[in-house]
C-alpha cells in the first residue's frame, strides 16, 4: 500500500425522506442555480417540481435545462455550460442517474472555462475548477454524487470518455433513497452490475496491497448481490434500498482505492460499447467484467477465489470463482453476447480504435493487470461474441 492524500469535501446528507431538506442544503451554498436533469423519469415522478418547490421556499432561483439523454453527449453538455454562464448561476445541480450528474459536471466546467467539455478530456488539459456542484440522485449506481469525475460520449466520432476536474467533486449530495423506488428492474440489476465493477476494478487491476481495502471491495460486492437479492424480492425494503445506496456511493468515493489504485480497465473497454452503440452502461460492463476476468484468469487467482465465495460459498478454483459470477449475472438476466445488443464482429477493430483514442497512452495500450495493445482489446472483444 503506497502513500497517498484523500480529501472529500462532499457533505453527504444520506437518508429516507431527507430529499425534503434539499432546498435548506442549496441554500447554504448558493442562491442561483442551474438544474441539469431529464425531461423524464424525474419529471414523471414529480421530483422536477418538488425539488423547484423546495428551493422557491429557501429562497434559491432555479432554471432548469432538461435536455440530459443517456450516455450524455458533449453538444448538450456544452450548450447547458453556455446556458449556465449566461444566466450567471451560482452552483450547478444534477438531479437524476449518472448521465445527469455526469452533465451537470460538465456544465459547470464548461460555464467556468468556457470553450468544449471535450478540451478537458486530455489529461494535459485537465482543470481543478469549475462552478459548485449539488447531486440529488435518483439512481443508485454510477457513484457520481461521491467523485469528481463524469464521462461524456463526441457527438462526432462517437468516442466515449471521462474527464476528472476535483472541483466538480459535489459539495453536497442529497442521497434519499426513496427516491430510487421509481426505478425500473432492469435500472436497478445495470446498476448492479456498475457498482460491483466499481467496487473491484482496482481490486483486480493494482499491483499494490491493500489488506483493508480488498476487504472494503469484497463487502461492497456481497452488500449488493444481498440488498440486490432483497430488493427483487421485496422493492419496498427501505433497509436493502439504503443499504445499495449507499454502496454505490462507497463503491467510487475514493476510500476504496486510496493506497492501491488501479485502472478501470473493464470500464475503459465499456465506454466504447456504449458511445458507439448506445446501450446501457451496466448492461455493456455485464458483457465485459466475466470474459475479462477470464482473459486476466492466471495473473488474478489468488483474487479470484474471495470474489467467487460471494456468488457461491463452496468456490474453490479461479475457474469456479468466474463460473459462480457468470451463474450470478445469468440468474439477474445479466449473462450477455454481442448479439444481444445486435453488435456486429466487424464493429470490433473500431472499438479497440475508440478505446484507445478515448484512453490510451503514447505507446497505444491502456492500463489492465498486464498493459492492452490494440490486439489484445480485440481479443478481449472477440470473447464476447
Amino acid at each position: 500500500m503506497h502513500e497517498f492524500t484523500l480529501h472529500i469535501p462532499t457533505k453527504f446528507v444520506f437518508g429516507n425522506g431527507v430529499f425534503q431538506r434539499a432546498g435548506k442544503e442549496v441554500r447554504k451554498v448558493a442562491e442561483k442555480v442551474l438544474i441539469v436533469c431529464s425531461s423524464g423519469s424525474v419529471v414523471k415522478y414529480g421530483y422536477l417540481d418538488t425539488l423547484l418547490n423546495l428551493l422557491a421556499e429557501a429562497g434559491v432561483r432555479a432554471d432548469v435545462y432538461d435536455k440530459v439523454t443517456p450516455n450524455p453527449r458533449v453538444s448538450m453538455v456544452d450548450a447547458g455550460g453556455r446556458l449556465a454562464a449566461n444566466l450567471n448561476v451560482d452552483a450547478v445541480i444534477g438531479l437524476g442517474g449518472g448521465s445527469a450528474m455526469d452533465a451537470a459536471k460538465g456544465v459547470a466546467v464548461v460555464a467556468f472555462h468556457g470553450g468544449s467539455i471535450w478540451d478537458y478530456i486530455p489529461a494535459n488539459r485537465t482543470v481543478h475548477d469549475s462552478l459548485p456542484v449539488i447531486c440529488i440522485p435518483t439512481l443508485s449506481a454510477t457513484g457520481s454524487e461521491g467523485n469528481a469525475f463524469g464521462v461524456v460520449t463526441n457527438d462526432a466520432t462517437l468516442d466515449k470518455a471521462g474527464f476528472v476536474c476535483r472541483g466538480t467533486r459535489p459539495l453536497v449530495s442529497i442521497i434519499d433513497p426513496e427516491l430510487t423506488s421509481s426505478v425500473p428492474a432492469d435500472y436497478l440489476l445495470d446498476g448492479a452490475v456498475d457498482i460491483i465493477t466499481h467496487a473491484t476494478e482496482a481490486y483486480f487491476s493494482s499491483r499494490d496491497a491493500g489488506i483493508l481495502n480488498d476487504k472494503l471491495s469484497l463487502d461492497i460486492t456481497a452488500t449488493v448481490v444481498e440488498s440486490l437479492a432483497q430488493l427483487l424480492k421485496d422493492p419496498k425494503d427501505a433497509d436493502a434500498r439504503a443499504a445499495f445506496a449507499w454502496a454505490s456511493t462507497l463503491a467510487l468515493v475514493g476510500i476504496v482505492e486510496a493506497g492501491r489504485e488501479g485502472p478501470h480497465t473493464i470500464h475503459v473497454i465499456e465506454h466504447a460499447l456504449s458511445g458507439m452503440f448506445d446501450i446501457s452502461h451496466g448492461r455493456g460492463l455485464a458483457l465485459l467484467f466475466p470474459k475479462y476476468l477470464v482473459y486476466f484468469k492466471d495473473i488474478l487467482r489468488d483474487k479470484l477465489l474471495p470474489f467467487g465465495r460471494i456468488f457461491d460459498p463452496a468456490v474453490s478454483t479461479a475457474e469456479e470463482a468466474i463460473a459462480a459470477f457468470t451463474a450470478w449475472l445469468k440468474s439477474i438476466g445479466r449473462d450477455l453476447t454481442f448479439s444481444d445488443f445486435n453488435m456486429p464482429a466487424d464493429a470490433i477493430p473500431a472499438l479497440a480504435d475508440s478505446v484507445l483514442r478515448a484512453a490510451g497512452n503514447k505507446h497505444g495500450q491502456i492500463g489492465a493487470p498486464v498493459a492492452m495493445s490494440k490486439e489484445e482489446i480485440e481479443s478481449l472483444y472477440r470473447m464476447c461474441l
